[in-house]
């Protein structure tokens, strides 16, 4: 009897031995004891990774020792294991003591990297609703990180958010207002949607920050140029020329600029660096064209449209334009050449028909006999082209 009652004993020590050290009743209050008791034995759970027990046991520990950070951070972690981040950062913010919250800042950068990668990841791969999801826990994990709003941002742009988008990249500035950049892709967003003097505002701030930074001044002088701030945007062009004078890009802008501004000579100076830089740039080529045009320069002009064409032969808006200028110093044969060649290319241009017909009716002012005879044919032909087109798509 008595090696049965020892045996018996041996087996309920072991029991004992394998249950919680402390369980809570539902009416008692937790005492400061127990509590430690519950902490001690939170951290056996821990170890053993039982986190639902050890769960349980820091949440009886919190009860009795609320202002114990050691707790305070387990339990937050337990809650981050869970991915339950809202609770995890209640209990985190609690553990206030200097070694503690050096864990919690750490974990939180962890989780805040893990998640914020996996939502780059995402939205690279274009799964936009997955990109935001991983944002979303990015930010609950550290909403005082500014590089998820912006990565929220962009993915709400991409996902036809306009407004959502904003809003973010806003977030994103409060809580760092010193990146230029941030201010950058505000007015970026804002220009998508029309809200010009905000982006214009915006770009401004960030150009403040970053004075040199080229894509600010570009960005500043479009938006000055659509509220047709037209002196505004040739600073921000001259401010672009001083920072990068010698890119053929930040030419070309600046260029654009002064000939939408009408100021064809200084439109004309920088576009002529720019084709002796890159002599087969079509886009430089054309608005010099442009520019001698309105300068009266029109032998230069034509010269160069004809390198246009000729390095695209299928631009008809540049055929055009050929016409326009070979009509307006009265090179008639060249204009009806180019004009022809826009109705080949696009047979329903209606313009370009009735241009066609134009110049043909003006040659036919200063020629005789069976050439003028011919113009005034081929003028009537092409009239009565443009009229069709007219009824066919009537204004």
């Amino acid at each position: 009897m008595t090696f049965f009652k020892r045996g018996f004993i041996v087996v309920l020590a072991l029991a004992f031995a394998a249950t919680p050290l402390f369980v809570q009743t539902a009416e008692a209050k937790v005492t400061k004891g127990q509590a430690s008791v519950a902490k001690r034995s939170g951290k056996l759970y821990i170890n053993q990774r039982q986190y639902d027990k050890a769960m349980e046991q820091y949440i009886i520990a919190a009860e009795g020792r609320p202002d114990d950070s050691e707790v305070q951070y387990y339990l937050g972690w337990l809650y981050g294991q869970k991915e339950l981040f809202e609770e995890m950062n209640e209990h985190y913010n609690l553990a206030t003591d200097r070694k503690w919250k050096r864990k919690v800042d750490a974990d939180r950068k962890e989780l805040w990297t893990r998640y914020y990668n996996m939502a780059v990841k995402g939205m690279n791969a274009q799964r936009f609703d997955f990109a935001m999801e991983q944002f979303d826990l990015a930010i609950t994990i550290n909403p005082n990180e500014a590089d998820a709003y912006e990565g929220m941002a962009i993915t709400h742009l991409n996902s036809g958010n306009s407004e959502a988008g904003i809003e973010m990249y806003q977030k994103a500035i409060e809580l760092n207002p010193k990146k230029a950049q941030s201010f950058f892709n505000l007015g970026g967003a804002l220009m998508n949607v029309g809200r010009f003097e905000e982006a214009l505002e915006n770009f401004k701030k960030g150009h403040e920050i970053d004075p040199e930074e080229i894509n600010i001044l570009q960005q500043m002088a479009i938006a000055q140029y659509r509220l047709d701030d037209k002196e505004g945007a040739a600073e921000s062009a001259e401010k672009a020329l001083a920072v990068a004078g010698d890119d053929p890009k930040i030419l070309n802008i600046a260029a654009s600029i002064y000939l939408q501004a009408e100021n064809y000579e200084k439109s004309a100076e920088i576009l002529e660096k720019v084709v002796e830089v890159q002599p087969d740039n079509m886009d430089a080529l054309f608005n010099l064209a442009i520019a001698y045009k309105q300068l009266d320069k029109g032998d230069r002009a034509l010269d160069l449209f004809g390198k246009s064409v000729e390095a695209n032969p299928t631009d008809a808006d540049a055929w055009y334009q050929l016409g326009l200028l070979a009509d307006k110093i009265d090179a008639y044969d060249k204009a009806i050449e180019a004009f022809s060649k826009v109705t080949e290319l696009q047979a329903s241009n209606a313009r370009a028909w009735a241009a066609l017909s134009r110049v043909y009716a003006r040659k036919s002012e200063v020629t005789e006999g069976e050439v003028a005879a011919e113009c005034v044919k081929k003028a009537t032909e092409a009239f009565q082209m443009y009229e069709a087109l007219q009824n066919q798509n009537p204004e």
